[in-house]
């Protein structure tokens, strides 16, 4: 038989060997395999017994001495559906291994979205509260505020960005586009001494239109409105629109 069919089989050099020895002779018995395959009688019966595990070889112990013969062509057509199924049966699991692993690369770098939905009383307190974690991801993530301020957000929690700024990490630095606005104007002077640089604002042209505030801040996209009842601030804790929108501001900053 041309050793050239057997190789796709992954057969090692005992084992095409005694395939062939078998072949050749179409009924042999150990002792003549071993003297047909040059090897010891133990080690050429051993490598028939592996050969008829894999449904090459067929053993028939009722003849003395017992002998070995090729699988019939039906066993062997049999051998190559066995295959076709243990192949589609594996592909079909690692299918399933690799979209179980999708899942968990994508659930590590981006967690699923959380939001949370403060009201008009609860904003002051939740801002204060909520300071520490957006600092920290602002360090860890990219420590500039980005994006649009509403001035009367001003009107209603200067207090707060007071207290921001008589505490805030060193790090951290403010990019900001915001209303024409005399309270505006007003901050930036008061809060001159405290951030100086770190806290910069640009004037989106003429525009009026934007009615609330949006903030990127590390991980986090912050939207308050504070022009119109009932006012309320919603908190998106979401790598990928964080990112995404940072890079909107960040390019709008530039172009301003």
């Amino acid at each position: 038989m041309d050793e050239n069919l057997l190789k796709p089989l992954n057969l090692n050099e005992s084992e095409l060997s005694v395939y062939q020895a078998v072949v050749s002779s179409d009924a042999i018995a150990p002792a003549a395999l071993a003297k047909a395959s040059h090897m010891k009688r133990t080690t050429a019966y051993g490598v028939a017994r592996t050969l008829v595990d894999k449904g090459l070889l067929m053993e028939d112990a009722t003849r003395r001495p017992r002998v070995f013969t090729p699988a019939s062509p039906e066993q062997v057509a049999s051998l190559m559906a066995e295959e076709r199924k243990q192949l589609d049966a594996k592909e079909d699991s690692l299918k399933k291994i690799a979209a179980e692993l999708s899942k968990l690369a994508a659930k590590s770098a981006y967690p699923v979205p959380t939001v949370r939905f403060v009201e008009e009383d609860k904003i002051g307190n939740f801002l204060r509260q909520q300071t520490p974690e957006w600092d920290k991801s602002l360090v860890a993530v990219d420590p500039t505020w980005w994006g649009f301020l509403d001035h009367t957000f001003l009107d209603h929690h200067s207090d707060w960005l007071d207290w921001y700024w008589s505490r805030v990490d060193e790090r951290i630095n403010v990019k900001l586009m915001t209303n024409r606005a005399p309270v505006e104007v007003e901050v930036k002077a008061r809060l001159n001494e405290l951030a100086g640089e770190r806290r910069q604002t640009k004037y989106w042209g003429e525009v009026t239109d934007f009615l609330s505030s949006s903030w990127i801040v590390g991980d986090y996209v912050i939207m308050t409105n504070t022009r119109a009842k009932p006012f309320y601030l919603v908190e998106i804790h979401d790598k990928l629109m964080a990112h995404d929108l940072r890079e909107v501001f960040k390019h709008q900053w530039e172009g301003a």
